[in-house]
């Protein structure tokens, strides 16, 4: 216990200090910040009796409702990511939720098909969790960016829409000045992986066992489904905006209001 009480004392030194910086700097972001890390503990907590739960029963609708819960929550965090918006929160948020759940769905089928994701707890909620995360990471500096370029780039947008541009031809425009900026994160991990760091699941995988190369492959297609899962769910999930939403410029580069 006096371990457990180390680890987290030590564990929320780094976030106080953290938002010491952020006071010194009135970056504002220390509210989100403290509150996240007190969330955060209590999910991690929470999801670790759930996993020793759903290992005991062994039933899989449990663990695919699991799944789905994810699916639900990376779309709500998404969303807030998005806000203001300037319509219908359920069709937005309803957008979403598809997006990352067609995206997630179809990654962990491939997956499943090549022998890496079992319908076990222990398998398909961390594999789960990874790549929603992914989705759900890609889809917040998205937004942000989507609602800065859309303010930066107003007069060229209203230019190619006065020479008679599609919102098909306009998006294209617009999400290739997006991708570069969404996708960095993954693009660094893919190259660093191995020379800066050593993946997580590599590591769980070596250190219970599996063959070295094995471990590689697996992680190898791990990261190479987080940089599908960047690429895509913002794409499908900013177009179907358009397509249903359409363009709207805010002034101050706000996609929307209150």
């Amino acid at each position: 216990m006096e371990q457990l009480v180390l680890t987290i004392a030590i564990s929320y030194l780094f976030v106080l200090l953290v938002i010491v910086f952020d006071l010194k700097f009135h970056s504002g972001m220390w509210r989100e910040l403290l509150f996240s890390s007190f969330l955060s503990l209590i999910q991690l907590f929470a999801i670790a009796f759930v996993i020793l739960y759903l290992l005991k029963l062994n039933i899989s609708f449990l663990n695919f409702g699991v799944v789905l819960l994810f699916f639900f929550n990376a779309s709500l965090i998404a969303y807030r990511r998005l806000r203001p918006f300037p319509y219908s929160t359920l069709r937005a948020f309803s957008t979403i939720l598809f997006s990352i759940s067609m995206t997630s769905f179809f990654s962990l089928f491939l997956l499943y098909l090549a022998g890496i994701l079992k319908p076990t707890p222990t398998s398909l909620i961390p594999l789960a969790g990874i790549v929603t995360a992914a989705g759900m990471r890609s889809l917040s500096l998205a937004f942000r960016y989507f609602k800065t370029r859309l303010f930066d780039l107003q007069d060229i947008l209203l230019g190619l829409f006065a020479l008679g541009a599609s919102e098909l031809h306009v998006f294209r425009f617009l999400f290739k000045n997006l991708i570069d900026d969404i996708t960095v994160p993954v693009r660094d991990m893919f190259r660093s992986a191995g020379i800066v760091h050593i993946p997580g699941v590599m590591v769980g995988l070596l250190l219970s066992g599996v063959f070295p190369v094995k471990a590689a492959a697996v992680q190898f297609a791990i990261l190479s489904t987080m940089v599908f899962q960047f690429t895509f769910t913002p794409a499908i999930t900013l177009f179907l905006f358009v397509l249903l939403f359409g363009f709207k410029i805010y002034p101050g580069g706000s996609n929307g209001e209150d």
